[in-house]
C-alpha cells in the first residue's frame, strides 16, 4: 500500500498558513470516530441495509471513543475530516476537500507544549489516533494505514521526547 503524502500537499497549498521558515515535518488524515466502520459496512453490505449497520457500528465507535467535547484544549478541534500537519513547533488542523482532496484552511494550531501524548491503535487497514492534551482532554480520529498514523506519532516523540 502507498503511504498518503500531505506533507507536499500542506506545503504547497497551505504555505500561506505556516509562520516564516516553519516547514510540516509529518502529516496524516484523520476522520471522525466511526467514520471508516460506516464506510466498511456500506461497500460490504450495501444499500440501505449497509447504511443501517454502518450508522450502528460508528455510532458503537463514537460511544467507546474517548474523545472529549466541549471543554479545554479540545474545544480548538472542529469535528470532521481533517489534515495533520506538524512542525518542529506546532500541530496544525486542516480542513479537508472533498473534491480534490486537498487540505484547506488552517482550522487550529497547537503548540507541542500544549500536547502530552500522541498515541495510535493500529490495526490491518485502520485504526484509532488518540492526542492527547497536558490539560488532560483529549481528542481521537479513526485513521487508515496508509495515511501513516504511526510515523506522525514517532514524529512526535522525536520532537518532544514525550
Amino acid at each position: 500500500m502507498a503511504m498518503i503524502d500531505f506533507v507536499k500537499k500542506i506545503n504547497k497549498h497551505c504555505a500561506d498558513d505556516l509562520e516564516p521558515g516553519e516547514e510540516v515535518l509529518a502529516s496524516t488524515f484523520g476522520q471522525p470516530p466511526g467514520a471508516i466502520r460506516r464506510q466498511v459496512a456500506w461497500g460490504a453490505i450495501g444499500g440501505a441495509v449497509g447504511a443501517l449497520t454502518g450508522d450502528a457500528l460508528a455510532n458503537q465507535r463514537i460511544k467507546d471513543s474517548e474523545q472529549r467535547t466541549g471543554e479545554g484544549i479540545t474545544v480548538e478541534i472542529p469535528a470532521g475530516k481533517a489534515v495533520l500537519g506538524l512542525s518542529a513547533q506546532r500541530l496544525l488542523v486542516f480542513g479537508h476537500s472533498a473534491m480534490s482532496g486537498r487540505p484547506k484552511g488552517l482550522n487550529a494550531s497547537i503548540p507541542l507544549e500544549q500536547i502530552q501524548s500522541i498515541d495510535v491503535d493500529q490495526g490491518k487497514l485502520a485504526g484509532k489516533m488518540l492526542i492527547t492534551f497536558v490539560d488532560g482532554t483529549s481528542v481521537d480520529f479513526d485513521i487508515v494505514k496508509t495515511a501513516g498514523p504511526g510515523p506522525f506519532a514517532d514524529k512526535f516523540t522525536e520532537l518532544t521526547g514525550r
